[in-house]
């Protein structure tokens, strides 16, 4: 067998092991690759399985422009860029980054966020808890037009305090309708995040007055 056919096969056998596994659409009941897409969509996924990276997000951005019937060299293209942008952030955050928050790091990095900001949130973090709704709502509000690092310094301030998900969606959606309604996005990501942050005051039983009822 050919090296070019070796390839081919080993395309249709990748493609086919993450359609049984993602349940995504069968690409022979839709279109197709031209064979030297498909070459150099392998070269991709080779590289990037070899650099430890996952590859299902790369083949969901390749069938995702088979879907809006983009060409061959702008599926090559976006599958490249999607793999540099998931390079940097799985070398940003770590082997202990799961395949979803590399995916989530990497929407980030496209709408601006620097790797090393992504790297800053993952080791504040640690193993406490998942950073993929973190820096999806990083993205969403950086496009938005909220500068990268209100947008960082925001998103930071939640998780060290401890946020939990409601929470940090509810942030998202707020400052999602504050710029809606005018707000500059800059004083509408820290108002949010601010107001977010600030810690419920804790009741007080009076234990000492309590002792002396007892008594």
């Amino acid at each position: 067998m050919s090296k070019s056919k070796t390839r081919s096969f080993v395309v249709a056998a990748l493609v086919s092991a993450w359609v049984v596994s993602a349940g995504a659409q069968d690409p022979r009941t839709g279109p197709k690759l031209d064979n030297p897409t498909k070459v150099a969509v392998l070269a991709i996924i080779d590289t990037a399985r070899a650099q430890g990276i996952p590859v299902e997000p790369l083949m969901e951005k390749m069938y995702e422009g088979l879907g809006k019937g983009a060409d061959g060299p702008k599926i090559v293209a976006a599958v490249r860029n999607l793999a540099l942008e998931m390079s940097l952030a799985h070398s940003a955050l770590g082997a202990v980054a799961s395949t979803d928050e590399i995916k989530a790091a990497a929407s980030a990095m496209h709408a601006g966020v620097p790797a090393v900001e992504l790297g800053k949130l993952k080791k504040q973090s640690g193993l406490r808890r998942s950073l993929t709704l973190p820096f999806t709502v990083l993205a969403d509000i950086v496009s938005r037009g909220v500068p990268v690092g209100t947008a960082a310094n925001a998103i930071r301030s939640l998780v060290g305090a401890g946020a939990k998900d409601k929470e940090i969606n509810d942030f998202q959606r707020n400052v999602k309708a504050d710029i809606q309604q005018g707000a500059p996005p800059a004083a509408a990501a820290e108002t949010r995040a601010k107001a977010s942050g600030e810690k419920k005051p804790e009741k007080s039983d009076k234990p000492e007055e309590m002792d002396k009822i007892k008594l």
